[in-house]
Parts: structure tokens; C-alpha cells; sequence
């Protein structure tokens, strides 16, 4: 399942499906103990999330994928990557196998990366995207997004779910806490897209000012709840592979 570079960017049968779940479901028993050993984390849900629908987050942890897909289990979703992560032979097919689908940097393929998304909200119902673009560790103050995410939203006509996470720092640790840093998840109630456009050029204007609004949602729920901004780190460490 390597991938490379013009290739499809969703090779899907029934058995990768059933494998996918398999894993989904092994990944998110034991990541829910790892993630409460190191950071008691809590997940916290705003109803039944509607489906088909596109899932937003910010990203201030490397373990938030890991963080949110348990927020969302036992619902699987597929999610977006950096194309230069699935070109790893060994990381890449696992990835994909979790249901990552690679965003090439190429605009020539754009039609290519929506047909891979309305494959992906037929099939599981969710996709999910970090719009700030990469991760800024610790950070509680989210990074302007980029409007790919709401584009689609609006081109497909599907509803944006927020995903939050949000990071406290502890004083006195629960025994069984490893760090000293606190972290919740709060998926939040879906915000609906505008109108498609009759061109694409209004359609980026449209989701660009989608985008901030539901900015603005994800960065009132981490106000309200007292994230800590002193936890900032700068963006994550350039990794060759991974997320450069």
C-alpha cells in the first residue's frame, strides 16, 4: 500500500475497510490508556454528531489524532495528511490503513482530492482536517485556518463539526498521570455551511469567511474554559517524513 505520487489517494476494498476498523478499534482501547496515563484525558461530546460531515480540530499536541479519534469512537473516520508522510513506506501504509488519505501539494489534482473526500463521507461518514495547517505545540490561541475544509464544506453541502483541544497545566497530578499537563477534547454541535456559489472564485471567498466563523466557535471554547496559553512551544519540529 506504499504510496507515491500521482497515485489514487484512496485504494479502498471491503477487506482494508474491515482492517481499518480492526485497527480503529485496537488504536483507540489501547491509545485511550496511554492518553490517561500521560494526560488524563477526557473526552466531551455535544450529542450524536450528524453524518456525512466534516470534522475540524486544532492541532497543539503530536498525539491529537490519536486524542480526537477517541473522541469520536466508536465512529471511524478518515482524515488528511501531508502527502510526504504516506510516501514512507512503513508510516505510510499504516497510516493509510487508519484511513489517511494524502493532500497533494499539486493543484492539478484537486478534482482528485474531492472525489477522495465524497468517497470518504459516503463510505465512513466523517473526514477530518487540522486547518491551521500544521502543529503548534502546546498553543491555545488558534492559528488563522486555511479555507480548504470550509470549501469543501460548502461545495458538498456538509456540516463542519468542531473538534477542540484544549490543554490546562495541573498543579497536584492524579497518581496515575505521568505529566503535568491536562488535556480535554469537546467535540462541539456541527455549524452549517452557506449556499454553494456558482463559481469557485466566490465559493473560497465564502469559505474563507466560514472558516473564521467557526474559528471563532473553536477559540470561544477554549476562553470559556481556561486554556493555558503559557504552554505555547512554537510549531513542532520539522520531521523529514512526517510533517515536512
Amino acid at each position: 500500500m506504499r504510496y507515491r505520487k500521482g497515485d489514487p489517494l484512496v485504494h479502498d476494498t471491503a477487506g482494508k475497510r474491515l482492517l481499518m476498523d480492526v485497527l480503529t478499534g485496537l488504536t483507540a482501547f489501547n491509545g485511550t490508556l496511554v492518553s490517561k496515563a500521560l494526560y488524563g484525558l477526557e473526552t466531551h461530546g455535544s450529542g450524536r454528531p450528524p453524518r456525512p460531515a466534516i470534522l475540524v480540530s486544532n492541532h497543539c499536541m503530536p498525539l491529537d489524532p490519536l486524542f480526537h479519534g477517541i473522541a469520536m469512537f466508536p465512529q471511524r473516520n478518515y482524515y488528511t495528511l501531508l502527502e510526504e508522510t504516506v510516501e514512507s513506506p512503513v508510516l505510510g501504509t499504516l497510516v493509510r490503513l487508519l484511513g489517511g488519505i494524502p493532500l497533494p501539494r499539486d493543484s492539478r489534482r484537486l478534482a482528485d482530492i474531492e472525489a477522495a473526500l465524497v468517497h470518504a463521507l459516503k463510505t465512513r461518514g466523517f473526514i477530518h482536517f487540522y486547518p491551521e495547517g500544521e502543529c503548534f505545540l502546546g498553543n491555545q490561541n488558534i492559528f488563522p485556518f486555511k479555507a480548504g475544509a470550509f470549501y469543501f464544506a460548502i461545495r458538498l453541502q456538509v456540516p463542519v463539526v468542531p473538534i477542540v483541544t484544549i490543554l490546562k497545566r495541573v498543579q497536584k497530578k492524579r497518581r496515575t498521570q505521568l505529566t503535568d499537563i491536562q488535556v480535554s477534547v469537546h467535540r462541539l454541535a456541527p455549524l452549517y455551511p452557506p449556499q454553494a456559489c456558482r463559481t469557485a472564485r466566490a465559493n473560497l471567498a465564502a469559505a474563507r469567511h466560514f472558516a473564521q466563523q467557526v474559528h471563532d466557535v473553536m477559540q470561544a471554547e477554549i476562553d470559556r474554559c481556561g486554556g493555558d496559553r503559557s504552554l505555547y512551544r512554537g510549531p513542532m519540529p520539522r520531521i523529514r517524513g512526517v510533517n515536512d
